[in-house]
């Protein structure tokens, strides 16, 4: 029998345990704690593979980094393998949206059959976002794309999904966005007006479209396209304490370890609902348990022991949160740290620094897109990972 490659890289030892089921700073496949989202996805997505409707409102889950909004997305796109929807994911940022999305349309469709009008299709996309070689079509104004690129845009979507439901293993497309707040603004307002004029199609239009991103994508979004402001956006907030628990012991319970009840509250405690954190504290007591079999159990004692791996993980990601940060955003951030916990007012702030509200400005857009901050109301921003705030003083004070 031939060995895997893994079974070659693993010691003998290694070969011998059960794995950790927990998955920090990966793309997760089971999202304790999401039910109402997921629940809320598969509907929408039943109606366009079961119905062949076509989803006029765009869907945008926002919140912080590290609360599943990517593994979100990645469980919509199985749910729509199921559901016999092709596929076609991209993360914004890099390269022109629209021609990311017709490069990817080009990969999925090329063996549909439909090869010479969906290759025309993905090439007007792309004339019409400027890629280097293809050519341009000059904007007609910041609110609204040219008539070209909609155009080309909402043929492209409504051929691909026509041909998605004519060929025989599929019965429509889905489309996934993440970090929807780094797209171009061009892109934002090809996208959303192609998606309106689709809902006046005459022919159906079996396609969905989910998109994520930081809590400030609907500002984003907004700046660029003022109607978007119907999309669809619903926040992912951090676990409360009951989901927290499943979330740590819903893995486990699938290779048969438990957890004792002091050891889940202990890390209900520390990890204080933040999804990634969750994962760091159940990745690293199931190796501090020594890797436990079926029937084993996860103890306090675990956790404990734990707690040292899990600070250095801890200290590095808020390490490299203040790196990145500028001196001027430092100081918003130091201003921040020593108000009390929560959400700060952005007038103590600048009250703080000594400034007015406005000179924040730059500095705080530029925390909100690296993901440092988060502005859960008007006015008012927090740190988005627990802990930071006492990382920030322990520097400011030494």
């Amino acid at each position: 029998m031939r060995k895997s490659i893994r079974t070659y890289l693993l010691s003998e030892e290694e070969q011998l345990v059960q794995p950790s089921p927990y998955t920090p700073g990966e793309t997760a496949r089971e999202i304790p704690g999401r039910e109402t989202q997921l629940t809320d996805i598969t509907g929408l997505l039943g109606r366009v593979a079961l119905e062949g409707r076509f989803a006029g409102r765009v869907r945008v889950d926002v919140g912080p980094r590290g609360v599943g909004k990517t593994s979100l997305l990645r469980r919509a796109q199985r749910t729509a393998h199921d559901l016999g929807l092709a596929s076609v994911f991209v993360t914004a940022g890099n390269g022109t949206l629209t021609a990311v999305i017709a490069d990817e349309v080009h990969q999925l469709t090329r063996a549909w059959g439909h090869g010479d009008v969906l290759t025309e299709r993905v090439s007007q996309v792309k004339l019409s976002a400027g890629v280097p070689g293809v050519g341009h079509l000059e904007l007609t104004g910041r609110q609204r794309p040219a008539p070209e690129a909609t155009r080309a845009f909402r043929e492209l979507i409504a051929h691909t999904a026509q041909a998605a439901a004519q060929d025989g293993d599929h019965r429509g497309v889905l489309l996934l966005i993440d970090e929807l707040q780094a797209a171009d603004p061009d892109s934002l307002r090809t996208i959303a007006y192609a998606w309106q004029e689709l809902q006046a199609s005459d022919s159906p239009v079996p396609a969905a479209l989910l998109a994520a991103g930081l809590s400030h994508t609907p500002d984003v979004v907004t700046r660029a396209v003022t109607h978007a402001e119907r999309f669809q956006y619903r926040p992912m907030r951090d676990l409360e304490p009951h989901e927290t628990r499943e979330a740590l012991t819903a893995p486990s319970a699938a290779l048969g370890v438990s957890w004792t009840t002091d050891a889940l509250t202990a890390v209900v405690e520390r990890a204080q609902g933040y999804p990634y954190f969750v994962q760091v504290y159940g990745d690293e007591a199931w190796h501090a348990a020594g890797n436990p079999d079926a029937g084993g159990q996860l103890t306090l004692a675990d956790v404990n022991a734990a707690q040292e791996r899990v600070e250095v993980d801890l200290t590095e990601l808020y390490r490299t949160r203040w790196a990145r940060a500028t001196a001027r955003e430092r100081d918003i951030l130091t201003a921040m740290a020593n108000h009390p916990e929560g959400p700060v007012p952005r007038r103590a702030i600048a009250e703080r620094l000594r400034v007015g509200t406005t000179a924040l400005s730059m500095a705080r857009q530029s925390l909100l897109d690296k993901g440092i901050l988060d502005a859960p109301a008007h006015g008012m921003l927090q740190f988005t990972v627990p802990g930071f705030g006492a990382y920030v003083r322990s520097l400011t004070t030494n």
